[in-house]
């Protein structure tokens, strides 16, 4: 899942807001407004985009709240209703709401943070859209033997990994575990380009990229199989406050949600990271090709 890199402060300065009125807070006296939040990266502010342009064909007086920061901040928000709603990824938020839960599978997931959102919140259908974390590798090192993590454990003591800052904390011991691989090297890079340069200009062999990057299949990598559900499954889900939705509001979100996979969120990434589109304008695109 993209990682949220917002500063903690920055983050709180957006909920708190400035002066005497917190913004967020002025939104939620507004009867009858749906207010749309995002997370601080691209492709959560255009699934923001989506989900306001769908509530739109319902008639809603909708407001967005683009890069509001860090998981711990937008949901607050959505539990104490300054959001009505936020996209989120299933995997990532059952590990925030428990972080001892070692469920992979995407229904399982689903269903587990079903039982775990609270009184104040609640899910809404998740997509077959996935944002997970991906190891990928050069078409060279894939045609030398390697095509899924199994392959790869026997390998790891010769290949350096790249991969964000937080990787080794999180997966060192599990893929020790899962697949017995220990990296020669596990190189914090920052994720996206610069991994991706660095992967095929050899300084490393593994990437750790996400699975709607447009540049894994721009760049001829491949994906490495997982198949022990190492990465848990990271389904694109609306979050809301309990009961903030009419139903028909929620008919339409559950309709773009039916109607997202990978590859359409991939293909959307693309026209962010390589057309320089404006998200809202790919919000519209897409919208109107669902059929709401």
């Amino acid at each position: 899942m993209k990682r949220l890199l917002a500063l903690a402060a920055t983050a709180a300065l957006l909920l708190t807001g400035c002066g005497t009125q917190d913004p967020l807070e002025a939104n939620k006296a507004q009867g009858g407004q749906v207010v749309i939040g995002s997370a601080d990266f691209a492709e959560s502010e255009l699934l923001m985009h989506i989900y306001a342009e769908a509530l739109k064909t319902t008639g809603t007086d909708v407001q967005t709240r683009p890069r509001i920061g860090a998981r711990e901040f937008y949901v607050n928000a959505v539990r104490n209703g300054e959001l009505t709603l936020v996209p989120e990824y299933t995997g990532n938020l059952l590990q925030f709401l428990d972080p001892a839960s070692t469920t992979t599978e995407s229904q399982q997931v689903y269903d587990q943070l079903g039982t775990k959102v609270g009184p104040d919140m609640e899910l809404l259908e998740q997509s077959p859209a996935e944002d997970s974390d991906v190891l990928t590798v050069t078409r060279a090192t894939a045609d030398s033997g390697l095509h899924s993590m199994t392959d790869l454990g026997p390998r790891c003591g010769e290949l350096v990994l790249g991969a964000p800052a937080e990787w080794k904390s999180r997966w060192e011991t599990t893929i020790a575990r899962d697949y017995g691989c220990t990296f020669k090297e596990i190189r914090s890079v920052e994720a996206g380009t610069i991994t991706v340069n660095a992967l095929t200009a050899g300084e490393i062999q593994v990437a750790n990229l996400f699975t709607t990057s447009s540049q894994i299949a721009s760049n001829g990598l491949v994906k490495l199989d997982d198949p022990k559900n190492m990465f848990p499954a990271q389904n694109v889900v609306p979050l809301a406050g309990k009961g903030k939705l009419t139903p028909p509001q929620a008919d339409v979100l559950n309709k773009v949600s039916r109607a997202l996979t990978t590859d359409k969120l991939t293909e959307l990434n693309k026209r962010l990271e390589v057309d320089k589109a404006n998200p809202a304008d790919v919000a519209k695109e897409f919208i109107s090709t669902v059929g709401l």
